[in-house]
């Protein structure tokens, strides 16, 4: 056979192979044997094999790549993340419904819903990049979830799922500027026989205890052989934004429709209702089936499937305000508590927690279960021996419900709540008012251990290598006594750890180096004040007016290292600005509890909080060794733009331009003000673009300042210049 042949041969076993893949792993239908695939496989690995130069990136040979030399890189995602909120029963989606009719008004009172199965795996993205002078788009990354602005890159174990096409041919509506890139989102899972399989080849310590644990555990492998052979698999449900609007895909349907039509895979056991009493017989037959079905899924999620809809309703700090998660009622199982244990917090607080026998739950074995406080285990009468249901909340947090008393051993007695602080001996506080006793000592080992661990957790600092085990360690050997000496261990410090090697050290002290440029709002929630979340942190960020400077361009090169972390602002030529340290405690002591607590979204309690915490002379230490260690605050330039809506409301609708809605969001809440869903006399202006809801109406009928884009820009750059 010549190159010619050869090529056209290549070019049908490719076009069959990814034909029968799709048949297989996309329509349900199985048209040939494995063995045939195989076969044909085969045949074409021994043509690439004899000409290599007419090997191509999306051939359905080039699945496995090489293995990665260390640990997964993290890449920014296109579009940030939002998580869903959860819905457990009849009457919360009665309530959901309620709240989103509230917000649309009684013209748009009625609506379809999608209803999708809840699939128990990883949340992955693929991104898919358009060919230049080619309407199609290839695989160019694959990244998990992550703290939904940034994700792990899996692209390396996720191309080696058949059932993901290396290519994508979308049909591009008539005159539409197709997008760069494609943004898919779905869930990358194992069925329940190949996890079974899969167990029954390893030995008994290293096996899985469900699906998402292993498919989780599969796609973080290095070396995508190993993926490739545990048969993972992937469902797709949802398009960024900005795709959608250009494929004129106007519905949750039309989305589900077409990434089914171009060859993604999509569970197609969905189905459309128009009001809660529909979801609810869908939810009860669905759950019938639940066991017997080939993959675990935890529930249904339920969207509105007008886009236009999705939009006028938007989001929470979190979650769409157009989804939910209805989950399956969580899983009940008795175990014996072998002993309560009082637990301390990163604040003091203490939470008791029942030692259990070991009980499998939803896959997981589950040994410790939260009991709240001490009012809970009276409530419940809780004793050591006693045997208890429990479950998880949310099918997630372990928790006990129920004493069964007639089991009670003779003799129990009644757990006596300790009134000295487990770790420290310090006599515990429960202020008036609260279910919670707390301990005092800044200085409890308990509670310092919980601080440190809140200090580098993914929202925070995002410290790479520093788990418990290890953070107990350095303080255990006196290596760190707070979390500022983490930025002055040295090489020989961390040597000293168990199993700390050379290059598991050096990642380490990498990770700790490129982490002292942080930004503000996750410095803030990092340092652990109680009542600041990261909600109230991002707020405190952008409503303070924080003394900053440009950074040089040695910092900014520095903070190259870490450019993911921001966005990619440094890819996008923005300018980064930063803040001492010290300035931060000056800024907040010189700050009035009063202004603090004007601000919206802060209130009295976290200002007094906030306030009692930087007036600590501990804590003023605390900042001066974080700054003599080199950390630096930092923030977009713009993010500290003048508070020009300060006090004013906004509503959008309708599709913007050139500025996105998410680009508008941001822009006003920058500058002070509040985005809300819906219309009222406390509106101050509605945003206007194309195709308007009835939002426009209603601004019209009320007399709220209407203004379109040019107007705001306009606002937004005079006020400014001012």
């Amino acid at each position: 056979m010549n190159k010619k042949e050869a090529e056209q041969r290549i070019k049908k076993l490719r076009e069959e192979i990814w034909r029968l893949n799709r048949a297989y792993f996309i329509e349900n239908r199985t048209e040939v044997s494995e063995d045939v695939r195989d076969a044909l496989k085969q045949e074409l690995i021994t043509l690439e094999e004899k000409f290599p130069d007419l090997i191509t990136f999306d051939s359905p040979t080039q699945r496995v790549g090489a293995p990665l030399d260390g640990r997964l890189p993290k890449v920014a995602h296109l579009y940030p993340k939002e998580s869903l909120l959860d819905a457990f029963s009849e009457e919360d989606l009665t309530e959901w419904l309620d709240q989103m009719r509230r917000a649309l008004g009684k013209e748009r009172a009625q609506f379809e819903l999608v209803c999708e199965l809840k699939i128990d795996g990883l949340n992955v993205s693929l991104v898919y990049e358009k060919k230049p002078n080619d309407d199609s788009y290839l695989l160019k990354r694959a990244v998990t979830r992550g703290n939904g602005v940034e994700g792990e890159d899996v692209t390396h174990t996720v191309r080696t799922i058949e059932a993901v096409p290396l290519r994508l041919f979308p049909k591009i509506p008539r005159g539409a500027i197709p997008s760069r890139y494609l943004e898919i989102s779905g869930e990358v899972y194992m069925s329940k026989a190949s996890l079974k399989k899969l167990n029954a080849k390893l030995p008994e310590s290293e096996r899985f205890a469900n699906c998402r644990n292993a498919a989780a555990g599969s796609v973080r492998q290095l070396d995508p052989k190993v993926a490739a052979e545990r048969d993972l698999r992937m469902f797709c449900y949802a398009l960024d934004t900005k795709s959608a609007d250009e494929l004129n895909l106007s519905t949750q349907k039309a989305i589900l429709e077409f990434l089914h039509e171009v060859g993604v895979p999509t569970n197609r056991d969905w189905k459309i209702v128009h009001d809660v009493a529909a979801a609810q017989r869908f939810y009860e037959a669905v759950h019938r089936k639940r066991e017997p079905l080939p993959q675990d899924i935890d529930g249904l999620v339920l969207k509105v499937n007008d886009r236009r809809t999705q939009r006028d309703l938007g989001s929470t700090a979190k979650a769409p305000r157009w989804a939910r998660a209805y989950k399956f009622p969580a899983e009940q199982k008795t175990a014996r508590i072998l002993d309560i244990r009082l637990q301390v917090g990163r604040t003091g607080a203490i939470t008791p927690v029942a030692m259990l026998t070991p009980t499998l739950i939803l896959g997981t074995t589950v040994t410790r279960a939260t009991l709240h406080n001490e009012d809970e285990i009276r409530r419940l009468d809780v004793r050591i021996g006693d045997t208890v249901i429990v479950q998880k909340a949310g099918d997630v947090i372990p928790e006990v419900t129920q004493v069964l008393k007639n089991l009670r051993r003779r003799g129990a007695k009644p757990f006596q709540y300790s009134r000295n602080c487990p770790s420290c001996g310090t006599k515990l506080l429960r202020p008036e008012g609260e279910v919670v006793h707390r301990c005092p000592n800044s200085k409890c080992g308990a509670a310092r251990q919980e601080r440190v661990e809140h200090f580098v957790s993914r929202y925070a600092f995002n410290i790479e290598g520093l788990g418990g085990e290890t953070i107990e360690a350095l303080l255990g050997e006196g290596l760190i006594s707070d979390p500022a000496d983490i930025f002055t261990l040295t090489h020989e410090d961390v040597m000293q750890l168990p199993l700390y090697k050379e290059k598991k050290t050096e990642n380490v002290l990498q990770s700790i180096e490129v982490r002292k440029r942080i930004p503000i709002e996750r410095f803030l929630f990092a340092l652990g004040i109680r009542h600041i979340g990261r909600e109230t942190a991002e707020i405190l960020a952008r409503r303070i007016s924080w003394p900053t400077r440009l950074l040089s361009v040695r910092e900014q090169e520095r903070l190259g290292k870490q450019s993911s972390l921001f966005g990619g602002l440094l890819a996008r030529k923005v300018k980064v600005r930063g803040i001492s340290i010290r300035d931060i405690g000056k800024t907040l002591a010189s700050t009035k509890e009063e202004d603090l607590a004007a601000i919206d979204g802060i209130g009295e309690v976290s200002a007094e909080s906030l306030l009692e915490w930087v007036r600590d002379d501990d804590n003023h230490h605390l900042l001066a060794k974080l700054e003599d260690a080199g950390v630096i605050c930092v923030q977009p330039e713009g993010s500290a733009a003048l508070q020009i809506f300060t006090g004013k409301i906004f509503v959008l609708t309708g599709t913007l331009p050139t500025v996105s809605r998410e680009e508008a969001r941001q822009m006003i809440k920058d500058r002070g003000g509040k985005v809300s869903s819906s219309v009222s006399k406390k509106t101050d202006y509605v945003l206007l673009g194309a195709d308007p809801g009835s939002k426009h109406d209603d601004a019209k009928r009320l007399g709220i300042n209407i203004i379109d884009e040019k107007e705001f820009l306009r606002m937004c750059k005079a006020k400014e210049k001012t």
